[in-house]
């Protein structure tokens, strides 16, 4: 088995004293509009940077209006009007490892480094993750209206002569000074209960979508590994496994949250962010001082312990621990969740030994994909006090030849159980 780095187990209630790590996009009164590059819809989902296959060694590959050589275009106008300042996110698959020293040049200026995430063991460049990385932009590198340009690159070398990475967007993000009021939400109680809805007071004329986010305790989507945090991230730009999102104004852009597998907490809160008939994002503050409701029943989320690195299942058979230190006697269900890249290639995820997931049946295997099975029967059984072991089988060759695997990035298998009698609502 793969080596493991040292053990930094801790139960998510652990870690609810904490601050809540911020993001950029969610800063509490801020005003921004957003201009996202995309691969078109009826192609490959993700654009390739580096190697034989990336979008710089295919020349017209994608439509003129994208692509110019090297140089990515954005096909939106910029508004600089006001502006004060910028960033770029940029939602990344590490694809393949040991791919490094990737950069961004705006407009041809000097390249600016990327850096690696650092909540990644070092070197982060053996690890898979999908995740968004954001960094300041110098406001002046950008020109208003169209024809904005940019170039990604990577090192040329890599240990076995593939450099890539894989990006499923690349959003650029100009902030302006606040000249409305930040939209409010509507008031929530203070006891959330297993369903409730939440929706913007005085949306404001013209208002075209809100999202919601999630602040507390909860599984990670973000590639981060953090439990407590704002639970915000993207899939091709747009919000996914946040607390809904609307377009709807005749109903104050209402969405329905539910919390029967929210992991048991004191603090929780919700954030949101609007986006008016201008085009600008506004963002409300954090609604805290949330508890849920009582119920018959308790939810635990373990963090696990370190993925392994280069989870990728054409590579070998790989474990990940999990310290439950709870009585077992008394899970009644539990929830694996993770984040792969192909898994069409998988080749089973088993529990203690135990085979719980094979594969997915779906027409593309090089997609991304997300996660959550839950389990109410024998597969409880396998569940045990103390160390548990997640593992995923050897995905075999094929004819003889290799085949993709399937890749889980960090922060690798994250666990959740129901303990008690009680029966969690279903939707």
């Amino acid at each position: 088995m793969p080596h493991l780095v040292p053990r930094l187990s801790i139960l998510c209630h652990l870690l609810l004293g904490l601050a809540f790590p911020l993001t950029a996009q969610w800063e509490a009164g801020t005003t921004y509009r957003e201009y996202v590059w995309l691969m078109p819809d009826d192609g490959e989902a993700f654009l390739r940077v580096g190697g034989k296959l990336g979008y710089a060694s295919q020349a017209g590959k994608l439509p003129g209006h994208l692509q110019d050589g090297d140089q990515l275009i954005l096909p939106h106008e910029i508004d600089l009007a006001s502006a004060e300042r910028a960033e770029v996110t940029l939602e990344k698959v590490q694809s393949h490892e040991d791919s490094k020293d990737l950069r961004i040049a705006i407009n041809g200026h000097a390249p600016i480094p990327i850096g690696e995430p650092d909540w990644i063991p070092e070197p982060q460049t053996e690890y898979m993750y999908h995740t968004d990385l954001t960094l300041p932009i110098p406001l002046d590198q950008l020109h208003p209206g169209k024809g904005n340009r940019f170039a990604l690159t990577l090192d040329t070398s890599q240990r076995w002569g593939w450099p890539q990475n894989v990006f499923y967007a690349i959003i650029f993000r100009v902030y302006y000074p606040s000249d409305s009021p930040a939209p409010e939400l509507s008031r929530l109680p203070t006891e959330i209960p297993a369903k409730t809805y939440l929706s913007i007071d005085q949306p404001g004329r013209g208002a075209r979508s809100a999202d919601y986010i999630f602040v507390g305790a909860d599984t990670d989507w973000s590639g981060r590994g953090t439990l407590n945090r704002k639970h915000w991230q993207t899939f091709r730009g747009r919000a996914h496994h946040t607390l809904g999102h609307s377009t709807n104004p005749a109903e104050r852009f209402a969405v329905a949250w539910y919390t029967e597998w929210l992991p048991d907490q004191d603090k929780l809160g919700v954030q949101a962010r609007v986006q008016g008939e201008d085009g600008k994002y506004r963002v409300s503050k954090v609604s805290d001082g949330l508890r849920l409701a009582p119920r018959p029943y308790r939810i635990v989320a373990y963090e696990s312990d370190p993925a392994p690195r280069n989870w990728v299942t054409r590579n070998g058979q790989f474990e990940q621990t999990i310290q439950v230190t709870d009585e077992v006697s008394k899970a009644k269900a539990l929830q694996l969740n993770w984040v792969s890249w192909s898994p069409c290639y998988a080749n089973g995820v088993y529990l203690n030994g135990h085979l719980v997931w094979n594969t997915n049946e779906q027409d593309e295997c090089y997609v991304w994909a997300t996660h959550e099975p839950v389990y109410t029967g024998l597969e409880v059984k396998f569940l045990q006090a103390g160390e548990n072991v997640v593992s995923t089988g050897l995905t075999p060759l094929f004819r003889g030849q290799m085949v993709h695997g399937m890749e889980v990035q960090w922060p690798g298998v994250q666990l959740k159980v129901r303990y008690g009698v009680g029966e969690a609502e279903e939707h």
